[in-house]
C-alpha cells in the first residue's frame, strides 16, 4: 500500500469512527484493507480507493466496519469479571434493592460474549431475579459482529475462552456437534444495536455500569473527551465505568474519579453536561421506558462530517 493509500483510508477511518492509526499500525491497517479487497472483489486498493472518493456512503461503511476491532472472550481478563460478580455487584444489588431496576451497558461489545459475561454474573448473583427490572445492552460498530451476539451462538473453542465446563453446561445448550447456543432465560436479559460511537444518544434511564474496555485508547484523543462527555451524562454520580485492565485515557479525570483498590474502575461524579450539540427537536423522543439508549443516526455514518474525499481534494 503506497503512503498516500494509507493516510487516506487513515483519515477516512478518522473522521467517520474517531479512530487514531499512525505509522507503527501501518501493517493493521494493511492486512484489514487486503482482506477486505480480496472479499469484495476488488482489483487493487487503488480501486477501492477510487470508489471511496466518489462518496459512497454504504462502501465507507463496510470498510470502516472492516477494520472494527474484534478481541472479545467470556470473562476477559478472568480477575477483573470475578471481582466484578464477587465484589461490586452485590453492592450494586443492594444499593438498588428498593427500586429493583439496574441498567448495564457494554460498549464495543463486538460478538457480544463481554454483554452476555454481565448476564452470567448477574443470574448467578441474584436471588428472585424475576423480580428484577434488569437490562444488558450491547451495541458495537460492526453490524456483523452485531448479528453474530443475538444469535448467541458460539463454538467450542468460544465457549472454552474464559468459562469452565461448569459454566458452559449451566449457561448453554449443546446445537450441533461444534455449536453452543446461549440460554434462553440468558438471550432475554441482553439486547444488541449497532451504535457508531460518535454518534449522539439519548436515553429513557441512567446507567448504574457501563464497560467500555479497550475501546477509547484506539480513538483520537478528541474523540474521547467527547466520547467520556457523552457516557458520563448516561450516568448518575457513583454510577461505575469500567476501562480496559490498565487503560488510562487523559482527561478522564474531568468525569470520574478511580475507584480505590481497582486499577481498571473509576465512579461517576455527577457532572451534569450537554447531552447534545444538536437541537432537541433533532432528537428521537422515546416511546417507552426501555431503559435502551435511542440512537441519532443509528444505521448510517453521520453525515455531519465531512468525506475524506472531501478532505483530500481541498
Amino acid at each position: 500500500m503506497k503512503r498516500q493509500d494509507f493516510e487516506f483510508l487513515v483519515t477516512l477511518l478518522r473522521e467517520n469512527a474517531g479512530w487514531d492509526f499512525d505509522e507503527e499500525q501501518y501493517f493493521v491497517v494493511d492486512k484489514k484493507m487486503s482482506n477486505f479487497i480480496r472479499e469484495k472483489g476488488y482489483a487493487s486498493v487503488e480501486e477501492l480507493i477510487a470508489e471511496l472518493k466518489l462518496g459512497s456512503r454504504p462502501l465507507i461503511a463496510q470498510v470502516v466496519e472492516s477494520m472494527a476491532f474484534s478481541d472479545t472472550s467470556f470473562y476477559r481478563d478472568y480477575d477483573v469479571f470475578t471481582r466484578f460478580e464477587n465484589s461490586l455487584l452485590p453492592n450494586i444489588r443492594e444499593s438498588n434493592r428498593a427500586s429493583k431496576k439496574l441498567r448495564f451497558w457494554s460498549l464495543g461489545c463486538s460478538t457480544g460474549q463481554e454483554t452476555y459475561s454481565v448476564a452470567f454474573a448477574i443470574k448467578r448473583k441474584f436471588i428472585g431475579l424475576d423480580s428484577w427490572d434488569i437490562s444488558i445492552l450491547g451495541t458495537d460498530l460492526s453490524s456483523v459482529a452485531i448479528a453474530k451476539a443475538q444469535r448467541g451462538q458460539y463454538n467450542n473453542f468460544e465457549v472454552q475462552m474464559g468459562l469452565n465446563a461448569r459454566m458452559i453446561l449451566e449457561f448453554f445448550h449443546q446445537d450441533g456437534d461444534n455449536q453452543w447456543q446461549v440460554n434462553e432465560d440468558i438471550a432475554k436479559m441482553v439486547e444488541f444495536r449497532r451504535y457508531n460511537m460518535l454518534d449522539d444518544v439519548t436515553y429513557t434511564s441512567k446507567y448504574e455500569v457501563i464497560f467500555c474496555r479497550n475501546v477509547l485508547r484506539y480513538f483520537a484523543p478528541e474523540y474521547q473527551q467527547q466520547i467520556l462527555e457523552r457516557i458520563s451524562n448516561c450516568q448518575n454520580r457513583g454510577g461505575i465505568l469500567y476501562l480496559g485492565k490498565n487503560e488510562h485515557i487523559p482527561g478522564i479525570e474531568e468525569y470520574y474519579e478511580k475507584l480505590g483498590g481497582y486499577n481498571c474502575v473509576y465512579v461517576c461524579k455527577g457532572i451534569e453536561k450537554h447531552q447534545s450539540s444538536e437541537p432537541i427537536s433533532q432528537i428521537p423522543a422515546a416511546t417507552a421506558d426501555t431503559g435502551s439508549p435511542i440512537f441519532v443516526r443509528p444505521d448510517i455514518l453521520s453525515t455531519k462530517r465531512p468525506l475524506a474525499s472531501e478532505f483530500i481534494g481541498k
